[in-house]
């Protein structure tokens, strides 16, 4: 079980995007970068989802070139990726910036929702962060 935001967990999202060829429908006609920097235990943890028309992968660290850049704390990352917060509700509370070319993400927006949740194993054996607000502790 990996516990959300360390190298572990990265890993596992990257065997998952690189095993979902339905993935590379994101990166048609052109590249998509997409890094997201996560506030977390005091540190800022970095990663990138890239999706090219040969498939997809998910890289540690900053992006070279990103289209498309979220930042938020750890809780509302969690709340995000487990449905349970919303990316309006997170921009309007100001948990959630976003940077870069959001219609880049709009275009992409079709091919998203026909991709099959590749990331729900990964989600389902990741521990919980310990900083999710108003459930300090708790792992899921």
């Amino acid at each position: 079980m990996a516990e959300f935001l360390s190298d572990a967990w990265i890993t596992e999202l990257d065997r998952a995007a690189r095993a979902a060829p339905g993935l590379a429908a994101l990166g048609t006609p052109a590249r998509l970068v997409v890094e997201e920097c996560v506030r977390h235990e005091g540190r800022d943890v970095v990663y990138h989802f890239v999706f090219e028309s040969t498939g997809a992968r998910v890289e540690r660290g900053p992006a070279s070139h990103a289209d498309l850049s979220l930042v938020t704390d750890a809780a509302t990352a969690w709340g995000l990726g487990t449905g349970t917060v919303g990316a309006q509700e997170a921009i309007v509370s100001g948990n959630l910036k976003i940077r870069g070319r959001a219609e880049r993400l709009r275009a992409a927006g079709e091919a998203l929702h026909a991709v099959h949740d590749v990331f729900e194993h990964v989600r389902d054996a990741t521990t919980a962060p310990d900083d999710r607000a108003g459930d300090a502790g708790e792992r899921r």
